[in-house]
C-alpha cells in the first residue's frame, strides 16, 4: 500500500469514521488514544497547545487564532475537524495541509502497532497530527475537539489555554440531553491551574463553568462584545473574533503579537459565511444545527435581495423540526443530499418547512443547476445545513 489514496481509502474502510458512520464510529474514553500516543512516542507532550471546544465557532476561533499567530512570525499547527473536500484540511501549518507523504510514512510506521487497538478514525488521525506537529517543530498549535470535551481524543493534551466557544442541543445522544449536560462535557477540557475562556454568548450554563474552573483552581474568562468593529462580517463571526483576541491577549506574555482589529484580514475558512460569487450572490455556510441556523437566518435580515434561494441538505441525526421552523416562509426551497452516506432524504425536510415553494433533488448537482438556472442577478442563494453538502459543492462548483 504506496499511495495516499490507497492509505486514506484504508483508513476509512479499516477504522470507522465518525464523518461517514456517525453515532457507531463514537468511541467513549481516552484508553485508546493513550495507548496510540504512547506508541507515537508521546507526541502531544512536547506541543504547545490551544485546546477549544464548543457546539459552534470551534473552527473560526481556530482559523482566527492560526492567522494572527502566523502572521506574527509563529509556526502555527492546526488540527480540526471535519473535512470539507481532502483530509488533509485537517491536520496543518501555518495553513499549508500536511504532506501526502507524511501520511503514507506515518501509516507505514505505525498501523501494526495500534491495529490491536482498532482504533476510531478519529483516533488515528489525532495521534498523526500531534507526530506530525512534533516533528515539524510547530511553536504553538491550535487544537480542536472532534465531539464534546471530556472524553474527546484531543483531551490528552496539556494546553496553555482552554477555549469554548458556545454551548447548545447538538450531539445530545452523545453528550446530553440538555445545555447543563453538554456544558459538563464541553468543561471536560479544563485542567488543573490553567486558564479557561468563554465565548461571549455563554451565558444560560455560565456556572457550570465557573463551578468547574473554581474546583481545578483555573483562572477563568469570558469574552465581551464589542460594537466598535466596523465590519461586514456577520456577527456571530464578529463573536468569535472576539475570543480569539481575547485568547491572543491572555498568553500574550508567551506568544507576544501585534495585529489590526480587522476580523476580515484573519479569516480564510471556507464555508463560514463563504461568498462564492456576487451576481446573484451565492453564500455557503456550514451552519447544521438550530443554533448556527439561527445565526445564518439572522443575518440574512441584514442582506439586500429580490429573492432568496436557499438549498440545503442535513445529516440523520440533526432535529430537523426545530431547524425547519428557522428558516423564512418566502423562500425558494430546493432541498437535496450530500454524497454522504448519512444524508436525509430530501422529502423528509420538505415535511419541517413552511414554504409553497420547494422542490426536491436526490442529487445535489441537480439542485445546484436548478438554483442557478432559476436566480437573476438580484437573488440570493444561500447553500447550508450540512458540512458534507459545502464540501460536494465546493469541490464540484466553486
Amino acid at each position: 500500500m504506496g499511495t495516499y489514496e490507497e492509505v486514506i481509502d484504508f483508513l476509512f474502510q479499516q477504522f470507522p469514521s465518525y464523518q461517514n458512520k456517525g453515532g457507531k464510529a463514537y468511541k467513549i474514553g481516552l484508553d485508546n488514544i493513550i495507548s496510540m500516543c504512547n506508541i507515537v512516542g508521546n507526541p502531544h507532550k512536547n506541543l504547545k497547545t490551544i485546546h477549544i471546544a464548543g457546539t459552534n465557532g470551534k473552527g473560526t476561533v481556530s482559523n482566527y487564532l492560526t492567522n494572527i499567530y502566523q502572521k506574527n512570525g509563529y509556526k502555527v499547527g492546526t488540527f480540526t475537524s471535519p473535512h470539507l473536500i481532502d483530509f488533509r484540511e485537517r491536520i496543518t501549518i501555518n495553513g499549508k495541509w500536511i504532506a501526502e507523504e507524511a501520511i503514507i510514512q506515518f501509516y507505514k510506521k505505525y498501523h501494526r502497532d495500534v491495529e490491536h487497538l482498532k482504533p476510531s478514525f478519529f483516533e488515528w488521525s489525532t495521534a498523526l497530527a500531534f507526530h506530525y506537529f512534533k516533528t515539524q517543530k510547530t511553536d504553538i498549535n491550535i487544537i480542536e475537539t472532534g465531539l464534546g470535551g471530556r472524553l474527546d481524543s484531543t483531551n490528552v493534551i496539556q494546553p496553555l489555554l482552554s477555549i469554548i466557544t458556545t454551548i447548545s442541543l447538538d450531539h445530545k445522544e452523545f453528550l446530553g440531553d440538555n445545555i447543563y449536560s453538554i456544558a459538563n462535557e464541553k468543561a471536560g477540557i479544563i485542567k488543573q491551574k490553567t486558564p479557561v475562556l468563554l465565548g461571549p454568548d455563554i451565558k444560560e450554563t455560565f456556572p457550570v463553568f465557573q463551578e468547574i474552573a473554581k474546583e481545578k483552581n483555573a483562572p477563568l474568562y469570558q469574552t465581551e462584545n464589542s460594537s466598535s468593529i466596523n465590519s461586514t462580517l456577520p456577527k456571530y463571526l464578529l463573536h468569535n473574533w472576539e475570543t480569539a483576541k481575547n485568547a491572543v491577549s491572555i498568553l500574550e506574555k508567551d506568544f507576544p503579537t501585534t495585529f489590526k482589529n480587522k476580523p476580515e484580514d484573519y479569516i480564510s475558512i471556507k464555508g463560514r459565511w463563504q461568498i462564492v460569487q456576487e451576481s446573484p450572490k451565492v453564500v455557503l455556510d456550514v451552519g447544521h444545527n438550530e443554533q448556527g441556523v439561527n445565526s445564518i437566518v439572522n443575518q440574512l435580515s441584514n442582506e439586500s435581495f429580490h429573492q432568496l434561494h436557499i438549498v440545503m441538505g442535513f445529516s440523520s441525526e440533526k432535529e430537523i423540526g426545530k431547524i425547519g421552523r428557522l428558516f423564512p416562509e418566502n423562500a425558494q426551497y430546493y432541498i437535496t443530499k450530500s454524497t454522504n452516506e448519512r444524508s436525509v432524504d430530501p422529502i423528509l425536510i420538505k415535511e419541517h418547512l413552511k414554504s409553497k415553494y420547494i422542490s426536491c433533488f436526490e442529487k445535489h448537482q441537480e439542485a445546484i443547476e436548478a438554483v442557478q438556472k432559476s436566480a437573476n442577478k438580484d437573488d440570493f442563494i444561500l447553500i447550508c445545513g450540512s458540512v458534507f453538502l459545502i464540501g460536494d459543492v465546493l469541490r464540484d462548483f466553486f
